[in-house]
């Protein structure tokens, strides 16, 4: 009876992490911009901005390619097909450090659909040799709605 329970027990958890994986889905994206010198201020630490709509793009990149001469256009996205998300690191003292979304996962079995987002921050060595001017690494993409 104790082995037939625990094998019913294993079965029961291999089912479940099967459907829970296959539940689990890749999410393709495209870049828009990404650099090393982002003039955002509202927020100093690292952090994930969603945009949803031209208003809210415009007042971000407004913000964002202030201090750059001459300002680049605003890039265009379609908001009824694509949402924007932004990763952006803190204010750093040197250069060397680069933000990347190298990956982002959706689980269709959740109602309200939360994005699981991998980032990869790369920073210098210590002996590396780099601008001595304040960065603020981004990473910017558009993805379908």
């Amino acid at each position: 009876m104790k082995h037939t329970l625990k094998l019913l027990f294993l079965i029961l958890l291999f089912i479940s992490a099967t459907v829970y994986a296959d539940t689990i889905k890749e999410i393709a994206f495209e870049t828009i911009d990404k650099g090393v010198y982002s003039h955002y201020k509202k927020n100093n630490r690292q952090h994930i901005i969603e945009i949803y709509d031209k208003k809210e793009w415009q007042n971000f990149w407004e913000e964002h390619t202030s201090g750059n001469f001459p300002v680049p256009e605003l890039p265009v996205v379609k908001f009824r097909k694509y949402f924007i998300v932004i990763a952006i690191d803190e204010i750093r003292g040197s250069g060397g450090y680069v933000i990347e979304i190298k990956k982002i996962t959706i689980d269709t079995a959740v109602e309200n659909r939360p994005f699981t987002i991998i980032l990869q921050l790369n920073q210098p060595g210590s002996a590396a040799c780099t601008t001595a001017a304040l960065t603020r690494p981004y990473h910017i993409i558009k993805i379908k709605k």
